[in-house]
């Protein structure tokens, strides 16, 4: 008996974590940026397993407050990152718009990133592609 109420609970435990997930993902309260990485300009496999971190922009005036968060591009370079902005939970208002910088890594090695993008509940930032050579 015990370890069927055990084995319920981690059932639960996992449905529901896997419901907040989504949530986030779809929700107002959370900004979008994707995009691609690129062998090169005349070679435009994707890469996959860039690493991508979107992070506070040092130099704008109202920077992203939420935590650092890291990505991986897919098997055709792609990928997609949703970053949970908040609201506040008895009004539904938004509690802040920040700007965020996008870092790019790949095999130890930066390749550089651009700043200045804005979110915004909802939004969705399309980076311009990045070729590494």
């Amino acid at each position: 008996m015990r370890s069927i109420i055990i084995t319920g609970v981690i059932l639960f435990a996992g449905l529901f974590a896997v419901s907040c997930d989504k949530d986030i993902d779809e929700d107002n309260s959370s900004a979008k940026i994707s995009g691609y990485v690129y062998l090169s300009h005349a070679d435009p496999t994707g890469v996959r397993g860039v690493r991508v971190i979107v992070e506070a922009d040092p130099e704008a005036e109202n920077p992203y407050l939420g935590p650092d968060r890291w990505f991986e591009t897919d098997e055709n370079g792609y990928f997609e990152a949703y970053i949970f902005l908040g609201s506040d939970p008895e009004s539904g208002e938004f509690l802040y718009v920040g700007d965020a910088f996008v870092q790019y890594f790949y095999d130890d090695r930066s390749y550089g990133g651009s700043g200045g993008i804005t979110l915004s509940p909802g939004s969705h930032f399309l980076m311009p592609p990045l070729y590494l050579n």
